[in-house]
């Protein structure tokens, strides 16, 4: 076993006492086998080290035994690869067998070879080990090198490692790296310079790439650890000059341009420095130095390499500390100027300019961040009120913008060579034309100009109010904006955008007519309705807006390379005409119209540039006024009808305490196809949504009766009870009194009853309702408000929002195109929200708040399209939706469960209440063979998982309800409201009032039931009635109408009760119960998920007020008078999540736990905007299932906040 075979990089000799006392010499060795290896021997079918299991690692062919300890086996990481491909230099061999020749990669570091022989290992000069300060003791780091071992290198041959980077080293100046080389054989006769080390950097390894080599010097082996020098020659460091690089790219370049040098760039060009040569092949830069290369080369034996014998040679080279060095430290500066200058009342003019040189950048910024580049901008912008410069008679608005700016940016070094200074390049050239041609070549220039005339029209004169003609009520807008920028990859991108605008904007006050108002006959109430009718004769708001909008755009790019054919240009053009119209119409103070429409059109035009002077200006010019006098080609067309009617019923006599409105709005939209798609026509899409919203105020209703306004009024009821007269005797006023009593009583008792039936303040319903149709492959064009009048399509109904069906009529009317290739369905949704709100009072200080909804979306999708004869047909019809409404479920929270086997008593009546409701469907659909299953014994066609069967069963269960009366489809009808109950009158007994503040008691319950995603069943077919009458293969059940994925309940108790006592002795008291249940039925896997969770928490508070502390402020002590504020809450939260299965009828509990949290803080306010805090938080959680642990966690501290605004 010898260093440097078989991949035996080190060996160590150490001296052991053995257990019979003896002292034995024992040799440890260091293998280093690379994972890579071409001469690896693949066992089995295995292509590569994705998928590694486990490593075997064996001994064979020894003669005698042998015991072998085996230390470590660790993967070592590295980021240099072998570099497999040829390197042999240029020129005549001999045949040569390469397969002799090994190389390999290894690290060598301090303490695993520091006593290495023949050789040891030592820091290089002026390198001191890095202290790692991540640990207590301040450990040093292993400072380590690569070791390349190349074994019988063949003349002209060389190997290499490489890694990929990303680097730009313009700003630095050199590059360096130590070198140390050895024989690696004792008998090999390697001298001074048989061997050169040589590192690339370039884009690639063979075609683009710098190439620095240097020969190497051989350390003799048994040299002495303390001669670092010698073991690290200064002739073998690596101190390559950036510049030297950079000269001879210029060189070289220059000399390509000559074609009678014999110079290319694709073939390696040489220059000497010194002992060492400079290589450059095809174009690389240090700007992006995307690979490294560092290797050993055997130099080929040339006519001038007289000392060189041309045999093979074998060497280890160690490498160590590639670093950058030596950064350019010359920086740049900036300037920036503005002037404001402001024209009286005419405008103002802003002039601004920058200039900023390369090397410029902020303190915190990176070397290579620094501008690389010299930018100069200037711009100026003006502002004029050019109607100041005409009589002001005339009341001429005439605002005017202008702005022009310019940027340049010149670069520090050429685009076309980024590592080579851009003046360097410059003089490298023969001709000033080369050199002009250059500098536009190189340079960056943006020029930005633009007018624009916003608002252009008459003010109007006088107080007199406009006519629907004056021309003050027009307005007139005009831009231009122009774009040109040159770069070193684009010979000119110029870019145009021209806007043109024309407004009218009539808002009138129009008169009001009340026929009625004034004739005798109807001023009594009852005839309010007609009293106050009314009506307007025009329009409160008419506008209308033209907008012409074009961009124009012409892109010439450069080509990438010489002898290239000059690339064509590239234009961008966007044409558009929008046109908006408003119009709102008040026919009476309740009832409102209002109309919005808006069209967008496309102006075509033709291909290629538009330019006056070529020969076919004028034919392109003529299209396109040809376009905008039709009106351009529309794109897409939208118009919105709306009307609000204030419904008078409060008009009507004994009805003031109600308020009823109603809305409804209708959209229609019209939108092109796609150019590439115009042969699938076009798609039109309408809403409509009707609103209705009813308020009812009962205290107004109330107030209408005198003895029912007393009590709303209880003030005035005890300002008109009599009080006896001071001269009168007790005796006299003994019956009195008696009878006054009496009648108080029965007042109060009168009144209590009286208010808990006129309980209910106020009642509301908001109902909304929206439909909407889309309709795909619409053939004709919109023209007024949407319309084809000419086909009359799609109809004046559909463009109001009218959800009747047209397939027919449209299918007839040949509207819809019958284009086979058209795979677009018409859809249709449907939406309902109902929300109902009641207040309701029954005794003076208790509050019960009422909130019940109903939510439903449902969307159907049909194909509706021609087939092969031409005939439109329906298929594949879908519907989906889902649902949601406030239910109650309180009869079934409060159940009795056995914890120990997670059973529960709803659950159980669910899977009994199942027999009972299938019997109930079977002997109501007639569709029923009157047979039972003989294994479930239940009705056929209703087994116990069908659908039909377990959804009134769930509802029936969990809502407490009989199954004789529990509803069959969970769609229901009418929802069930939800309460909020505050009671804030107990400080009125005596005995509270004196210790109590305030207390309040609160008690919330709220249930839903949604219904998740619902699709329709495509095996679902009915008889008459709707009753189902087709079944499943498997289980025999009827199909139902809808696949539901699953139904919940969720039920809270926010809270159970609350109460809420504030002492008066400045003390905080809460206790509060909340309970919650979320009970989930999946049809998935016939399941029931049953969460509950239930939770206590008691608080309190207290509230030092004006205590005082003293704080030292700036070496004084400053005394603060603030509120101290305790607070305490303690809470335990239970929950559990219970899967309960419907086949196997089994109980699982699959998480929950019992949490104890206590929450304790102190606050104290030092001023306004310092607040000081001292918490602790402590959380216990104990877990009801095996699979979690029992964890604490306590979080404490203090907290200072600030408060800045």
């Amino acid at each position: 076993m010898v260093v440097g075979q078989n991949y035996i990089t080190d060996m160590r000799e150490a001296s052991v006492r053995l257990a019979n006392n003896t002292i034995e010499t024992v040799r440890w060795f260091q293998f280093k086998i690379p994972l890579r290896d071409p001469n690896r021997e693949v066992v089995g079918n295995i292509r590569d080290f994705r998928s590694i299991r486990f490593m075997r690692m064996f001994f064979k062919g020894f003669e005698e035994p042998v015991i072998a300890r085996f230390a470590t086996l660790e993967l070592v990481r590295g980021t240099w690869r072998t570099f497999d491909r040829s390197l042999v230099s240029h020129g005549e061999y001999l045949p040569v067998d390469n397969r002799e020749t090994t190389f390999e990669v290894f690290s060598v570091n301090l303490e695993e070879n520091g006593q290495r022989q023949p050789v040891p290992y030592v820091l290089p000069p002026g390198i001191e080990r890095e202290i790692d300060l991540g640990t207590t003791a301040l450990q040093q780091r292993n400072e380590q090198s690569l070791s390349l071992r190349a074994a019988r290198l063949q003349d002209g041959d060389a190997r290499a490692i490489y890694k990929t980077a990303n680097l730009d080293v313009r700003q630095f100046r050199r590059l360096r790296m130590f070198t140390h080389a050895e024989a690696s054989g004792e008998n090999q006769d390697l001298r001074d310079g048989d061997l050169s080390i040589f590192i690339r950097l370039g884009s690639d390894f063979t075609n683009n790439y710098y190439e620095y080599q240097v020969p190497l010097s051989v350390t003799p082996w048994g040299t002495s650890a303390l001669n670092d020098r010698a073991i690290w020659p200064l002739e073998n460091e690596i101190d390559l000059k950036f510049s030297a690089l950079q000269d001879l790219k210029i060189l070289r370049n220059a000399l390509a341009r000559d074609p009678a040098s014999g110079v290319s760039i694709t073939r390696p060009f040489s220059q000497p420095q010194g002992n060492n040569t400079v290589t450059i092949v095809g174009t690389p830069t240090l700007s992006n130095i995307m690979v490294v290369m560092i290797g050993v080369r055997n130099p080929k034996r040339t006519v001038q390499s007289i000392n060189d014998d041309g045999k093979p040679k074998s060497a280890e080279v160690w490498i160590n500390e590639l670093r950058l060095y030596d950064f350019e430290d010359q920086g740049g500066w900036a300037a920036t100027g503005r002037m404001n200058a402001t024209l009286s009342d005419l405008g103002n003019v802003t002039v601004a300019g920058l200039i900023s040189t390369p090397g410029f950048g902020s303190i915190d910024q990176r070397i290579n961040q620094r501008a690389k580049e010299q930018v100069t901008s200037f711009d100026l912008a003006t502002n004029l009120e050019l109607g100041r410069l005409l009589p002001e008679q005339l009341g001429l608005r005439i605002p005017m913008h202008f702005s022009i700016s310019e940027n340049v940016s010149n670069p520090q070094y050429n685009p076309l060579n980024p590592d080579i200074l851009f003046e360097k390049d410059l003089q490298s050239l023969a001709t000033e034309q080369e050199r002009d041609s250059l500098r536009q070549l190189a340079q960056n220039l943006t020029r930005r100009t633009s007018i624009n005339f916003t608002n252009v029209g008459i003010i109007p004169q006088g107080d007199e109010p406009l006519r629907f003609f004056d021309i003050e009520n027009f307005d007139f807008s005009y831009s231009f904006q122009e774009v040109f920028m040159r770069s070193p990859d684009m010979k000119h991108d110029a870019n145009r955008i021209w806007r043109a605008a024309l407004g009218y904007n009539f808002a009138a006050t129009p008169e009001q007519i009340t026929p009625f108002a004034n004739l005798q006959i109807f001023n009594h109430d009852a005839f309010a309705l007609i009293r106050d009718f009314n009506f307007y004769l025009g329009p409160r708001m008419l506008s209308f807006q033209t907008n012409i909008d074009r961009a124009y755009g012409e892109v010439i790019m450069r080509p990438k390379g010489e002898g290239l054919l000059a690339l064509e240009p590239n234009f961008i053009k966007d044409f558009s005409w929008n046109r908006i119209f408003d119009i709102r119409y008040d026919l009476t103070r309740g009832l409102r119209l209002e109309m919005s429409a808006t069209v967008n059109a496309r102006i075509d035009e033709p291909e290629g540039r538009i330019m006056r002077g070529q020969d076919d200006y004028d034919w392109k010019r003529d299209s396109i006024w040809h376009s905008i006098r039709s009106f351009g080609q529309p794109t897409f067309y939208n118009h919105r009808v709306r009307a609000t009617y204030t419904i008078p019923i409060n008009k009507l006599p004994f009805m003031e305490w109600v308020n009823a409105t109603a809305e409804y709005t209708g959209t229609y939209n019209w939108m092109a196809a796609p150019r590439a798609a115009a042969h699938l026509g076009n798609t039109i899409e309408n809403t409509q949504t009707t609103r209705l919203n009813l308020n009812a105020n009962f205290v107004t209703l109330y107030n209408k009766f005198g003895f029912l306004r007393r009590l709303n009024q209880p003030a005035a009821g005890q300002r008109g009870m009599q009080t006896p007269s001071p001269g009168m005797t007790a005796p006299g006023m003994a019956a009195p009194r008696q009878q006054q009593q009496e009648q108080s009583t029965s007042r109060q008792i009168l009144d209590g009853m009286l208010r808990v039936l006129t309980g209910f303040r106020n009642f509301s319903v908001n109902f909304t309702e929206g439909k909407g149709t889309s309709v795909p492959g619409f053939g004709p064009s919109p023209s007024l408000v949407g319309m084809d009048w000419s086909l009359m399509a799609p109809g004046t109904g559909f463009i109001l929002g009218s959800q009747e069906d047209i397939r027919p009529q449209a299918a007839a009317a040949g509207w819809i195109i019958s284009n086979p290739l058209l795979n677009e369905p018409i859809a249709q949704n449907h939406n309902q929200n109902l929300t109902a709100r009641s207040l309701f009072e029954p005794i003076q200080d208790l509050r019960i708040e009422f909130t019940a909804f109903r939510n439903y979306a449902r969307s159907t999708t049909e194909f509706f399209r021609a087939n092969d004869l031409g005939v439109f047909e329906s298929s594949n019809r879908r519907v989906s939706g889902n649902f949601s409404i406030s239910f109650l479920t309180f009869r079934s929270t409060f159940e009795r469960r056995n914890a120990p086997h997670n059973q529960s008593e709803n659950f159980r009546r669910f899977l009994d209440y199942r027999f009972q409701l299938a019997n109930r469907l079977a002997q109501g659909n007639p569709n029923w063979d009157n047979t039972n299953d003989s294994i479930t014994g239940f009705p056929t066609g209703y087994g116990p998982t069908s659908q039909d069967v377990i959804i009134p069963a769930f509802l029936a269960a969990y809502a407490g309800m009989e199954p004789g009366r529990a509803p069959l489809s969970p769609f229901l009808g009418l929802p069930l409201p939800a309460w909020r109950l505050t009671y804030d009158g107990l400080t009125r007994i005596p005995a509270l009032q004196r210790i109590f503040q305030s207390i309040s008691i609160s008690h919330g319950f709220s249930s839903t039931l949604n219904v998740g995603n619902f699709t329709s069943n495509l095996n679902f077919r009915e008889s008459a009635g709707g009753f189902p009458m087709a079944r499943e293969g498997a289980l025999g059940n009827f199909v139902p109408r809808y696949n539901i994925s699953q139904i919940s309940i969720s039920e809270q108790f926010r809270p159970l009760i609350n109460i809420d006592m504030t002492w008066h002795n400045s003390l905080i008291t809460r206790v509060e119960i909340r309970t919650s249940r979320d009970i989930v039925l999946s049809f998935a896997n016939n399941q029931i998920t049953d969460v509950t969770s239930n939770e206590i928490t008691i608080g309190t508070g207290y509230r030092f007020r004006n205590l005082a502390l003293n704080f030292a402020q700036g070496g004084n002590r400053q005394r603060i008078q603030s509120d101290l504020v305790l607070r305490l809450n303690a809470s335990v939260r239970t929950n559990r999540t219970v899967l309960r299965q419907i086949v196997q009828e089994v109980d699982l509990i699959s998480a929950g736990q019992q949490v104890f949290v206590i929450n304790a803080s102190a606050d104290y306010q030092i001023s306004p905007r310092v607040n000081f805090r001292f918490f602790l938080d402590r959380t216990f959680n104990n877990p009801f299932v095996s699979n979690q642990f029992v964890n604490v966690n306590t979080n404490g501290g203090i907290s200072l906040r600030l408060m800045l605004l």
